[in-house]
């Protein structure tokens, strides 16, 4: 902790003393609770405090100091925040890495921040590290969370809880000099170099300060209200500044954090630790929500007509809220009864705690929001860049509009160029591209002024729409402009389609690749009796490529001649992060895909 003879009151204007301050005042109350062996266990704001700071004083124990750049390689965890807060508190600067990049795409990050230092979580991701350790001069140190069971490490490695009986064990000198790196940090300070996901090219280091990620939590506070009654659940990606803003968010109010096992028991720890907030990108509500419907589907006729009488109420509850209109007594008492019949049932999915669902990192389709608003379940989806720390503008729950990312935060500024790009400026915006002054320049104007890239509008109520991005925009052979990120979140919507990429730049008309809920149409292929000895054999097969035809007739229904698919093709495989065509917050990679099936894509053309 910040010694106390030092400073009085530290000012909050750096993540480690907001931290440190509330350590002071919340000791042994629980900050964060993780599975082991089974079990749910704590973390006391006491102890996080202590680890962070041995962790601190380990690392300056080894030779490492302010301006440091310093990774980490490892799913979420408590000791994740142990190394964040631990290189925050000696000055050095966190590089978060993704746990599904290849040693390639590691070294090019390393290597472009010069990492002093790397902390990884287990063998796999130290095997990655150690592959290309011979290739990063400037990598001196590796610390391993979980120590190989054979009890030996290579040179050069230490487990974390040596580096933190280090720092246990430092002398008085390294104390006193951690206690002063901490009170003399200021919020201009550089917290954290992130990577974006390169989907239009090489990642670029995205420079954040404590400034930028303490400015806009103030301003997500100002405009709703998490305290320190509330809980998270933790599972998308902390490499990621969706989930890392969250993070902080709730050290900031003294909330508590559960650690998800994994992605694939997101739903049963849901239920165990009963979070009253849910942070999630849209892929995760768009599950549920086809879940949800197969169960209605599979259930007697009588109670899929209550199922269906009741969503057509809590539709209608749902658009007066967003109209600001008030319920009739006798809407709100037939509400109340579809409450009880459908909606509390439909609402423990989520667990029984929740009371707000937050959604970014992509769009949410407006059926899927609308669906769980009227089962009492209020998805509030914004808006934000790696560039933006993140969050640029969201929906309130009394000013709602499906279908935008809401209003812009307090404090931020959001204009629309003559093009259609969104721009943006305010304390939230970044520093700028780490070692790449021309090509900050280009993105970031004298005036402060952020070329997000997206293209968009504001509606006369003041909500924010995003159309597309501005370099994924589709010009037809026939000049037509089309977004087709619209149209992908359109075809996702029907439970049939999992994935689904709009092709068609340069050419004639709009075709597509997409990827079914196999399980899904799996079952659709044995209920019609369609036989196949594999998956890849219904992709071909004419009665499943009509059965999809119709469904996405179906789903783009509303959109205009020149946005409709013409031609299309079943892929056997999904888009993945390990090959490098969706991001970790499951965005297509556009350049990827087009090269990798620019075959199956042209096959699409051939008369």
């Amino acid at each position: 902790m910040i010694p106390s003879d030092l400073v009085g009151p530290p000012p909050e204007n750096t993540l480690v003393k907001v931290v440190d301050a509330r350590a002071r005042k919340y000791g042994d109350r629980a900050v964060m609770k993780h599975k082991v062996d089974g079990e749910w266990r704590e973390v006391s704001w006491r102890r996080l405090c202590e680890s962070f700071s041995a962790v601190a004083r380990g690392l300056l124990q080894l030779g490492l100091g302010r301006g440091d750049s310093i990774a980490i390689l490892s799913e979420n965890r408590p000791d994740w925040a142990f190394a964040d807060l631990g290189t925050f508190a000696m000055e050095g600067i966190v590089v978060p890495l993704y746990w599904t990049l290849t040693p390639v795409q590691i070294r090019y990050i390393l290597e472009d921040c010069q990492a002093k230092a790397v902390f990884v979580s287990n063998e796999i991701y130290l095997e990655r590290i150690l592959s290309i350790r011979q290739e990063l001069p400037e990598l001196s140190r590796i610390i391993i969370f979980d120590p190989p069971s054979s009890g030996e490490v290579p040179e050069g490695v230490l487990s974390l809880g040596e580096l933190m009986d280090l720092g246990t064990k430092a002398p008085p000198e390294i104390w006193e000099s951690m206690g002063r790196s901490i009170a003399s940090g200021t919020g201009s300070d550089l917290a954290t170099i992130i990577y974006t996901s390169g989907t239009t090219g090489e990642p670029k280091g995205v420079m954040l300060t404590h400034d930028n990620f303490l400015s806009n939590i103030r301003a997500v506070l100002e405009i709703l209200h998490i305290g320190e009654e509330d809980s998270c659940l933790s599972f998308l990606p902390l490499s990621h500044v969706f989930e890392r803003i969250a993070y902080y968010l709730f050290l900031y109010v003294g909330g508590v954090i559960h650690y998800a096992e994994s992605v694939d028991k997101v739903v049963a720890n849901l239920g165990e630790a009963r979070p009253t907030i849910l942070i999630s990108v849209p892929r995760i509500y768009e599950k549920a929500y086809g879940k949800i419907l197969d169960k209605v589907r599979q259930g007697s006729i009588v109670k899929r007509l209550v199922f269906v009488a009741c969503l057509n109420v809590g539709q209608k509850v749902s658009r007066r809220l967003q109209n600001h209109r008030k319920l009739s007594r006798p809407l709100a008492c037939i509400h109340g009864i579809a409450d009880r019949l459908v909606f509390s049932t439909l609402r423990e999915t989520f667990g029984d705690n929740i009371r707000l669902m937050i959604s970014g990192g992509a769009p949410l389709n407006k059926t899927i929001g609308e669906f769980f608003h009227a089962a009492g379940l209020l998805i509030l989806e914004g808006y934000g860049l790696t560039e933006t720390s993140p969050v640029i503008s969201a929906n309130l729950p009394e000013k709602l509009r499906f279908g935008s990312v809401g209003t812009p935060l307090p404090g931020v500024e959001v204009r629309i160029a003559e093009d259609g790009e969104i721009l943006v400026r305010g304390p939230n915006v970044m520093k700028g591209y780490f070692h790449r002054p021309e090509e900050t320049a280009e993105v970031l104007n004298g005036e402060g002024w952020l070329h997000t890239g997206d293209i968009g509008h504001i509606d006369d109520d003041g909500f924010l729409v995003i159309t597309d991005r501005k370099k994924s925009l589709i010009v037809t052979a026939g000049g037509k402009n089309v977004a087709p990120a619209a149209i992908e979140n359109a075809l996702t919507a029907d439970k049939f389609i999992n994935q689904a990429f709009a092709f068609g730049d340069g050419r004639k008309y709009i075709s597509a690749l997409i990827v079914p809920d196999w399980e899904r149409l799996e079952n659709y292929a044995k209920e019609h009796k369609i036989t196949y000895s594999k998956v890849g054999d219904l992709c071909v097969n004419e009665g499943i490529v009509q059965f999809v035809r119709q469904r996405v007739d179906d789903a783009l229904e509303h959109f205009a001649p020149f946005e409709q698919i013409k031609r299309f093709k079943l892929m056997e495989k999904e888009f993945s992060q390990e090959a490098g065509e969706v991001t970790p917050t499951l965005k297509l990679v556009r350049k990827e895909i087009t090269r990798r099936y620019w075959r199956d894509l042209d096959s699409l053309y051939e008369d």
